[in-house]
């Protein structure tokens, strides 16, 4: 069984980080009442306009806190562009390449992370 989630309902690109700040409060909402074996759709037709930072924060901020298989068997994004497509594959390669750095190098660029976003 699953919930499909109509993305354009929240936003109508995946452009800015408010645009995935919505978005990743709403997957976070729906994981804290996912049932086993249940799946959360995010439906992206007519969604235009996608950035790496995009996924980064609505999608790939989760591996932190879960494993890429339980990602994996929990969320599915469905009818992205094929832009959109590029640039949430390019978001899990980053995630990846994060969680296989030593803990030291990820506290150091989580901090550097977290001022650049403060500045803003």
């Amino acid at each position: 069984m699953s919930k499909v989630i109509l993305v354009k309902d929240y936003t109508t690109s995946g452009f800015t980080q408010e645009d995935a700040e919505k978005i990743a409060g709403v997957l976070k909402a729906e994981l804290a009442n996912l049932k086993d074996g249940e799946v959360i759709k995010f439906d992206f037709t007519g969604v235009k306009f996608f950035t790496t930072l995009f996924f980064n924060i609505a999608f790939a901020s989760l591996l932190k806190e879960m494993s890429f298989e339980d990602y994996n068997k929990k969320i599915v994004l469905e009818n992205l562009s094929e832009v959109g497509k590029t640039a949430y594959e390019h978001s899990l390669e980053n995630a990846k390449r994060f969680a296989a750095m030593p803990k030291d190098e990820r506290e150091t660029r989580e901090q550097i992370i977290a001022e650049i976003l403060a500045e803003e």
